[in-house]
């Protein structure tokens, strides 16, 4: 009895044009590499320079070394939001702009706390007062165009706060400040006593400054010299009334 074997099929050759194809992108593939590997050892990937603006009382030394960066360093790494972290750790700096414009460049714009007073130590020499709280040397050239706090101890907590409040103050008033004390009161521990340039006598508290702001701009604008007091009752006097008086 005969039996029919079934024929072998026969495997079907991969056309060349295929594997010509896989080759085409293995070769890509490594020069893609090649050419990545070359970059970044290039100096196109490099910093080349740095840019630092804004800044008054930190120096560029010490924002550059901040970022622990230098020419030569990787452009790529760390990225922006680690530099951004690394600048805010200077107490002087409020925000931080930091942008890479290739090839090489990393342009960094700080905005510092304002400075809000000044304060006159006992070897005469002017520190400045930011708005939050920080004390720094007056930096050399710079005059002394805020009020000078006299009275205060360098740890009074008060005055930290006073320096808050006096950054909300509009720059022109803040401006014609000369001179804030300290002016304790049982019922107002932390009343203080301002004078401006415009010849005006200020008694208020630190926690109500930033509520009598709009009262004290209306008067200093508008009305002759005087006292103001801004306390839970407001109130102003003109000098000449006390002449009068006399």
């Amino acid at each position: 009895m005969s039996e029919k074997i079934p024929a072998l099929k026969k495997e079907t050759a991969q056309p060349r044009s295929r594997r010509g194809q896989r080759l085409i992108r293995l070769l890509i593939a490594l020069a893609a590499i090649l050419l990545i590997v070359l970059f970044f050892r290039s100096p196109l990937s490099k910093i080349g320079e740095i840019q630092v603006t804004g800044n008054e009382f930190v120096s560029r030394e010490e924002i550059v070394g901040a970022l622990d960066i230098a020419p030569g360093d990787s452009f790529f790494f760390p990225g922006i939001s680690k530099l951004r972290q690394r600048a805010n750790e200077l107490k002087p700096i409020e925000t931080v702009l930091i942008v890479k414009n290739f090839p090489g460049v990393v342009s960094v714009e700080v905005k510092e706390y304002p400075q809000v007073a000044v304060r006159l130590s006992t070897d005469g020499s002017i520190s400045a007062i930011l708005s939050n709280g920080l004390m720094l040397p007056m930096p050399k050239g710079k005059l002394p165009d805020k009020p000078i706090l006299s009275g205060w101890k360098a740890d009074d907590a008060n005055m930290a706060e006073l320096c808050k409040a006096l950054g909300d103050l509009p720059g022109y008033l803040l401006s014609d400040l000369s001179e804030i004390q300290p002016d304790p009161s049982v019922s107002y521990p932390k009343r203080i006593k301002m004078f401006t340039r415009s010849r005006f006598e200020v008694t208020t508290s630190i926690e109500l400054l930033k509520d009598k702001i709009a009262y004290l701009s209306d008067i200093v604008q508008n009305r002759e010299p005087g006292k103001i007091t801004m306390l839970d009752v407001d109130y102003y006097s003109p000098y000449s009334t006390e002449i009068v008086a006399e």
